[in-house]
């Protein structure tokens, strides 16, 4: 059974190994060096109020992540959050991140958001069509907007309105 619940620092070593993993695959993700359990604490710790990680727990191990963050601090963007999803390789498929967004997207509405802005890497498939399955759509790309190592990729920009 999936238990789904809000982080605390107390799981800041299961959300570094999710992340972790996920980065280790390589071009999945913007994020390319791996996180240690403190900078996830301090990471966790700086949120405010209106930002939240969300994860998924099976039989005690932590599988899944998705984050609500501010998309921007300027009062014209206070309306707009950002997320982000980072679920363990063998867990994927599974309705895992779905029930992960569940909670997110009852959280940032509670929190006054009214949309929600995502960026994904353009060649990661199962990631646009996650999002897409989520009521995400696409509004534009950015050509070469990510560079990890000497290679450049582009990024699709998505919303949902909540």
């Amino acid at each position: 059974m999936v238990r789904i619940y809000k982080a605390s620092l107390r799981d800041a070593k299961g959300v570094a190994d999710v992340l972790n993993s996920v980065i280790a695959e390589g071009n999945v993700t913007t994020m390319d060096k791996p996180f240690t359990i403190q900078e996830e604490e301090r990471f966790k710790a700086s949120m405010n109020y209106r930002e939240a990680l969300f994860v998924a727990k099976i039989n005690g191990k932590i599988v899944g992540v998705q984050g609500i963050y501010l998309y921007s601090t300027m009062n014209a963007n206070t309306h707009v959050a950002t997320m982000g999803t980072w679920i363990l390789k063998d867990y994927r498929g599974k309705g895992i991140g779905k029930l992960l967004a569940q909670e997110a997207f009852n959280f940032a509405k509670k929190s006054g958001f009214e949309k929600i802005f995502i960026w994904v890497m353009a060649h990661n498939e199962r990631a646009l069509n996650f999002y897409r399955e989520l009521g995400f759509k696409r509004i534009g790309i950015a050509k070469k907007q990510v560079k990890l190592g000497e290679n450049y990729y582009d990024e699709v920009y998505m919303e949902k309105f909540l």
